[in-house]
């Protein structure tokens, strides 16, 4: 992979723009090949990755713990990393357990009757369908006689608990894929690689297209009380089953606003600084809790840069130096339909409390600090000129969260990349890294160390 994880509204504007690829990434997966599109795409953008040898394996089966993993990154979704002992077959402290578990307490997946997960066992084609509705949030009604009649495939029952997903899928435009056709769905049979690529390529594709028929529909109302550019956001070029996934808002920093949210799609603030800032965001909804991310939106498309808010109760805080470009704040509820307030004020920091301002890690020289009251992420960087295997350890693992970001010039192999206190071979290039309260109150003074080892 050559990028980081970024959210669903960038890996979009990626995939629209007009770059044209002079080569094939992977020779099994060569120019005119039916999945070369969606996988060179995704794989530019960080969500999947090549072999140690090269190749891209297009015709190897996907495992649903990697499933999880590349979905979580497709969505710019981070497991919750206290989310652990979730299933009898979940290995603890493995690569994936934090995404199985934190998949499982979100009702994303479920397990099996004998109380396990069967992490390495071959997703088929249908679990993976609800899967990726699940977890990028896409909306999947329950369907009426006539819509089941519709799914003409002999081997599907209009009765079985996926074909509402499968349903959605061919609505929404997920399916079909190229190469897929005839009487036959299959859905029992195990997915490919360059068929979960080319699943995740399309699911993409489903918010930016009810994100366009929202912008174009929509007044883009600007006034301080936005709420009402956040109704009425169906598409009258849509069914009713088709709901926006999310609504953008331009936006001068600092600004105080309000709103409301449509069921539980994302509301996002664009804003431009001139300058270097440093800014302190507290948003806050009047029922459940949200998330809020910050995204560095650079020309290339590319996320890089972007904060996770430390969640808390029913706000959601960050305290970031950002060096100026155009930014995205976006807002996620956990209840339906209730209202929020977001503030962005000039503040001041630690000076680490951004990519910019990141500490250097030496390996085998430890660097202890203190997330000190209201400070929310420490950040630190080092370079890696030929791959080593090394392991980053962070103590105070479940109140302080750590997440590691190689950066444009490293090239990683695999489903699975760099994750702190395990074991891994570090291509050559840069990483980030970011340290971060998770349980622990905004207010409290938290201890911690890394060490490359």
């Amino acid at each position: 992979m050559r990028k980081i994880k970024i959210s669903v509204v960038t890996m979009c504007c990626l995939a629209m723009s007009s770059t044209v690829v002079s080569a094939a990434v992977f020779p099994d997966v060569p120019d005119g090949h039916i999945f070369q599109q969606s996988v060179e795409q995704l794989f530019s953008s960080g969500i999947i990755g090549g072999n140690p040898n090269g190749l891209f394996l297009p015709n190897n089966a996907v495992n649903r713990a990697e499933m999880l993993k590349m979905l979580y990154k497709a969505a710019g979704k981070n497991a919750d990393q206290s989310s652990v002992n979730c299933f009898s077959d979940v290995v603890s402290g493995s690569w994936y357990e934090s995404y199985v578990c934190d998949a499982a307490a979100n009702g994303h997946v479920n397990g099996y009757g004998d109380k396990t997960f069967k992490p390495a066992k071959e997703v088929n084609k249908v679990e993976a369908l609800k899967m990726i509705t699940n977890i990028l949030d896409i909306e999947v009604d329950e369907i009426s006689t006539e819509d089941r009649d519709t799914i003409k495939f002999v081997d599907v029952s209009t009765s079985a608990w996926y074909t509402k997903y499968l349903y959605a899928s061919f609505q929404k435009g997920i399916l079909p894929i190229p190469g897929h056709g005839g009487s036959h769905f299959f859905p029992d049979s195990p997915l490919l690689r360059g068929e979960a690529a080319a699943y995740i390529y399309n699911a993409l594709f489903v918010e930016l297209k009810e994100g366009r028929e929202e912008s174009s529909s929509s007044s883009n109302d600007s006034s301080n009380n936005d709420s009402s550019s956040s109704t009425n956001n169906v598409s009258s070029a849509t069914s009713s089953s088709s709901r926006i996934t999310s609504t953008e808002v331009p936006a001068d920093f600092p600004f105080d606003k309000t709103g409301k949210f449509d069921d539980k799609q994302s509301y996002s603030y664009m804003f431009t600084l001139d300058e270097v800032k440093t800014m302190f965001i507290d948003s806050s909804v009047n029922v459940g809790g949200l998330t809020c991310r910050l995204y560095l939106l650079p020309e290339s498309g590319f996320s890089e840069e972007y904060y996770l808010g430390h969640e808390e109760g029913k706000n959601c805080f960050l305290l970031v130096t950002l060096p100026e470009g155009d930014y995205q704040l976006q807002l996620k509820p956990t209840v339906a339909d209730t209202t929020f307030a977001v503030e962005t004020i000039e503040s001041t920091g630690d000076n680490n409390d951004g990519f910019r301002d990141a500490k250097r890690l030496l390996k085998g020289v430890p660097k202890s600090a203190v997330l000190g009251s209201g400070d929310i992420q420490d950040f630190y960087m080092f370079e890696v000129t030929s791959e080593t295997i090394m392991t980053l350890e962070s103590t105070n693992p479940l109140e302080v969260g750590c997440s590691i970001f190689p950066m444009s010039n490293v090239d990683l192999f695999g489903f699975s990349g760099p994750e702190c206190n395990q074991s891994y071979s570090y291509p050559p290039g840069t990483y980030y890294v970011s340290v971060g309260r998770t349980i622990a109150t905004r207010t409290s003074q938290k201890s911690y160390t890394l060490m490359l080892r």
